[in-house]
């Protein structure tokens, strides 16, 4: 990627970043607040509204998290790491970012909603549409990324947690005196863009060289040729996530999906714990590769593995010993099939909380194009089994099909690959090594 010379501010303009650690509890915590929103918004609505209702409402916002995260995917981590390149211009890079997020908008939603008319059926065409716009809305809140490089998250942080509060209250109202799809399908989409919004603005209120836009075609198209392994990674990745609900719309309808997003909205909820804290300390990942401290990069790395594998299974046990109260309690009777399902779905919490710091391996070394990899095998699972396996089985099937492509994509493709053998080991070794590493440490207290 060719270098753009740094006329102004480099690194930290926004102040004295946070510690890497500081800075991943914002970012969880951040997560916690809002995904607890949403989570108990979900179960809100599905209390209130017909069961075929809440599943058009659960598909159309699923098809705008996937359009989302497609035009997220490809850029996230390399925004970050031009953020920390000191030679970066840092309005050039973000001039790139905005025009490369456009360009994803654009195509994703057109792609979507037209999927959505021609599979979907009519009643969640109008919802989709709306839901949907939600791409465009984010393409504003790039300058997080900013945030993000200079351990700064609390400051996005803070903003989403405020409209998320504040946006809930709103639904909670609405859901008291005239609880409507269409309604919540909006505010959906107005709580993005208001939190995007308010990000730029406070990115451009800080930093104020912001206000001079530097687009520069040839470093654009050079950020996007770099994105290309990542974003095709994230397209087979989100067709590997939500391949489910897109077959179980197409083949059983909005009551199944209903039913279906019930358990998977819970198993979700916990999804975002090793994301957003991967995602927030990063930097300091990127920092020890590039000093070339492989000692401490080589232990974080294994540490990461193994909290993420034993949170998971941390996770599956309690689900598996209470999915039939947890579904009970939150949805109600009307959901009781949901329980079964929950059960099966949390299998894939150890590889989905593991594939969170594999991820960042991946953009650390350098290897784009294993991303891709990963997530088209498991995309590809991912639709042959649930076009086998749904027509049978329904929401159940739908269950198995993403436990196996999740673990083919976050852990055995690592196998297949020289390039990536040395990390499947080390996903493989790390809990059992870390876990000894515990008791020794342990049992050398203990005898001090």
């Amino acid at each position: 990627m060719a270098a753009v010379a740094n006329t102004g501010r480099t690194r930290g303009w926004l102040g004295q970043g946070e510690s890497a650690r500081r800075n991943g509890a914002w970012a969880v915590a951040q997560q916690i607040v809002n995904v607890g929103f949403a989570g108990l918004m979900s179960i809100l609505l599905a209390r209130a509204l017909p069961i075929a209702d809440f599943g058009v409402y659960s598909y159309a916002t699923a098809i705008a998290g996937l359009g989302v995260a497609i035009m997220f995917g490809g850029i996230q981590a390399l925004g970050v790491r031009e953020f920390r390149t000191p030679s970066a211009h840092r309005q050039v890079v973000l001039s790139a970012l905005f025009a490369i997020r456009e360009i994803f908008a654009l195509v994703v939603y057109v792609t979507f909603v037209s999927y959505t008319a021609i599979f979907g059926g009519s009643g969640v065409l109008l919802p989709t549409a709306i839901a949907a716009l939600a791409v465009f809305a984010r393409v504003l809140d790039a300058p997080e990324l900013v945030f993000q490089a200079d351990l700064r998250t609390r400051i996005p942080a803070a903003i989403r947690v405020v409209v998320g509060l504040v946006f809930f209250v709103a639904r909670v109202v609405i859901l008291l005196v005239a609880p409507d799809v269409l309604t919540f399908v909006a505010l959906f989409v107005a709580e993005q863009a208001v939190a995007a919004a308010a990000i730029y603005f406070a990115y451009r209120f800080i930093d104020r060289q912001s206000r001079r836009r530097t687009f520069e075609s040839k470093y654009t198209w050079s950020l996007f040729r770099s994105a290309m392994p990542l974003s095709l990674s994230s397209i087979a990745n989100q067709v590997n996530l939500r391949a489910d609900v897109l077959i179980l719309q197409a083949i059983a309808g909005s009551s199944a999906v209903a039913v279906y997003s019930a358990a998977a909205k819970v198993s979700e909820l916990l999804y975002f714990v090793p994301t957003a804290y991967m995602a927030a300390t990063f930097p300091a990942l990127l920092d020890l590769r590039a000093r070339g401290e492989e000692a401490d990069y080589d232990r974080a790395l294994r540490r990461g593995f193994a909290s993420a594998f034993y949170l998971g299974i941390g996770v599956v046990a309690v689900v598996v010993a209470s999915a039939d109260v947890i579904v009970g309690v939150l949805y109600g009777d009307r959901y009781a099939e949901s329980a079964a399902i929950l059960r099966i779905y949390s299998l894939t919490t150890p590889f989905v909380f593991m594939a969170a710091v594999l991820s960042k391996w991946i953009v650390a070394e350098g290897v784009l194009w294993v991303s891709f990899l990963r997530h088209a095998l498991g995309a590809v699972a991912a639709v042959a089994l649930n076009l086998m396996l749904v027509p049978r089985y329904g929401p159940e099937g739908a269950a198995w099909a993403t436990v196996v492509s999740y673990v083919t994509a976050s852990y055995l493709f690592a196998f297949a690959s020289s390039r990536t053998r040395r990390v499947a080991l080390t996903m493989t070794t790390a809990p059992a090594t870390e876990a000894a590493a515990w008791v020794r440490t342990r049992t050398r207290r203990g005898v001090e």
